[in-house]
């Protein structure tokens, strides 16, 4: 028995008319008579008693009508319930984030997003893009955090902002008394590069411009928190998004040293699936991960 159906008997038996039951249901009055037969034979019932001058209900066909208005109250009931559900900022929401990220970012915005809405239960992955990318089209995680990365096949970007990239050192580095570099440190003085292990082959992910500005490898990292950490003890020197470091910049414990080219800087992206839209929560975490990124690049400003 299908709901199409009920809507025609209901239309019938409310207008008393299979002419005005048809065009309330903007079919045409065979089709309703298709459906209404249809119907009396599944239940092996009469619904309307039929004449050439009136169409008048059965004992039968009065029940039926009565239970078809419960029926499309619930149906309505139900439509609102999951609309409800759809837009409430609620339930488990699976997140993967690159380190950059995940640091400083994510966590102010899953601070605030649950101090607003309790029921929302996050769960975060330290995660390459690439895997987001395929966690996403499987439709294993709600939401990738990146820097860079492009639209590809069944997957939407929603660009953040963007941070740009600084050289900082310690406190202890030969440079940090001086704050600034030129070329010659660059190769004088070893970096940090980062670099996932079995991606050799793609540039550094911190995009630093060494065919312009070749530098000495002195370590690979993956882990962003161990260069930051590396850079402090005053060995190397690391270029890091401004916004992963703000805190050590602000304190003393890392330098930001001038005399690079300016450089675009790192852009921030969300990646979500392309082919439906994003849960509510997942909405409003991007819109305060968007805010956070806005208002530091405004602090940033003023600050200079």
């Amino acid at each position: 028995m299908e709901l199409t159906d009920l809507r025609h008997f209901h239309n019938v038996a409310t207008s008393r008319s299979f002419a005005r039951g048809a065009r309330l249901s903007h079919v045409s009055p065979s089709a309703i008579s298709k459906a209404v037969k249809k119907l009396e034979n599944e239940l092996d019932v009469a619904l309307f008693e039929r004449t050439t001058r009136s169409v008048r209900l059965t004992a039968a066909g009065a029940a039926l009508l009565a239970r078809c208005e419960r029926i499309f109250a619930e149906v309505a009931a139900l439509r609102a319930e999951v609309a409800h559900a759809g837009a409430a900022i609620a339930g488990p929401m699976h997140i993967a984030a690159m380190e950059v990220l995940s640091i400083e970012l994510l966590p102010r915005a899953i601070a605030e997003l649950v101090e607003h809405h309790p029921a929302v239960t996050p769960h975060a992955y330290e995660m390459v893009p690439s895997r987001m990318v395929e966690l996403l089209r499987e439709g294993a995680i709600d939401l990738g955090l990146t820097i860079g990365g492009v639209a590809s096949k069944g997957v939407r970007v929603i660009p953040l902002g963007g941070s740009p990239g600084v050289l900082v050192c310690g406190p202890k580095h030969p440079l940090h008394a001086r704050g600034r570099v030129c070329a010659a440190d660059l190769r004088e003085h070893a970096s940090l590069v980062p670099r996932f292990l079995g991606l050799e082959h793609l540039p550094s992910l911190d995009q630093f411009p060494d065919t312009h500005w070749p530098r000495r490898v002195g370590a690979t990292i993956e882990l962003l928190q161990m260069g930051v950490r590396l850079a402090e003890a005053g060995r190397y020197l690391g270029y890091f998004p401004e916004i992963s470091v703000r805190a050590q910049l602000a304190d003393g414990r890392l330098r930001s040293l001038r005399g690079l080219p300016t450089r675009e800087p790192f852009s921030l992206n969300a990646l979500v699936r392309a082919d439906e839209e994003p849960r509510a929560s997942v909405r409003e975490l991007v819109t305060l991960l968007t805010r956070i990124v806005q208002s530091a690049t405004r602090h940033r400003r003023r600050a200079r």
